[in-house]
């Protein structure tokens, strides 16, 4: 095809265009004729192709949606599983202080008082025993005059308080006292640390004592069960004329002890 007779359609079909724009053909019979039918079979297709970009539109939030919900579910089970071995160490943990309490054969004594169950971690070096160290502290709200027993005897008093453990001074310390009672008897003494015995002061001499009467503590308070402190090993003449001198051997050896009770004071 020359440029001439390229150039002659273009301006013919532009002609044609034009004068088809002028005299508006869409008001001919059957231009609208022609018109509706193409409307009419194009019309399903349209309608067709809405119809599916409104379901592709759907699937594709709904996807978007499952995949946000898996991403949910993961992070849920993964809380749960979190969660199962949680509990699992609590009935672990249960289950360990049960076997405890069956153990020590805690007796109805311990009901009423505020106590708190702890264990022995460090012992006196000197091998004197006069002081032991035990799990809890501040932490665990113990004070200072705290008394440490087992469930029978007593095994020291609480002299220094850190984070998270506690010094206790035992009765075999110079610095540990304590009012004390003899058993069957209500008169009150004190009883001073010592090793390997402590003393028992302030005994008069028709104070009837003798060996093996067994020593408790005493609570001016009442609040405290007598738990016992030593047995008398010895009984004599002191070198004041009107007392005599006692000597006590403390009932628990602190060696012996790894999980004990700290009484609140």
């Amino acid at each position: 095809m020359t440029n001439r007779k390229f150039h002659t359609i273009a301006l013919l079909s532009i002609g044609l265009g034009f004068i088809l724009f002028i005299l508006d053909f869409s008001d001919i019979s059957y231009v609208k004729k022609i018109s509706n039918a193409v409307n009419t079979l194009t019309s399903p297709i349209l309608k067709f192709k809405e119809q599916i970009t409104s379901e592709l539109k759907e699937e594709i939030g709904a996807y978007f949606h499952r995949v946000d919900v898996e991403k949910e579910n993961i992070k849920l089970r993964k809380r749960i599983n979190s969660l199962l071995l949680t509990e699992k160490e609590l009935e672990a943990c249960l289950s360990e202080l049960n076997k405890l309490s069956k153990k020590i054969k805690l007796k109805d004594k311990f009901r009423k008082l505020k106590y708190s169950i702890s264990r022995v971690v460090y012992y006196d070096p000197s091998g004197f025993d006069l002081f032991i160290i035990i799990n809890g502290g501040k932490d665990k709200g113990f004070r200072e005059g705290d008394l440490v027993v087992t469930e029978v005897a007593v095994v020291g008093i609480i002299e220094a308080v850190f984070g998270t453990t506690s010094r206790v001074i035992t009765p075999l310390n110079e610095n540990f006292s304590s009012s004390v009672v003899i058993s069957g008897k209500r008169k009150k003494y004190i009883y001073k640390g010592g090793y390997p015995t402590g003393d028992l002061l302030h005994v008069n001499v028709e104070d009837k004592v003798k060996k093996g009467d067994k020593v408790f503590f005493s609570d001016p308070k009442r609040r405290i069960p007598s738990f016992l402190i030593g047995q008398i090993v010895q009984v004599e003449r002191g070198e004041n004329p009107f007392f005599r001198k006692v000597k006590v051997k403390p009932a628990v050896d602190p060696r012996t002890q790894e999980y004990i009770f700290v009484i609140g004071r």
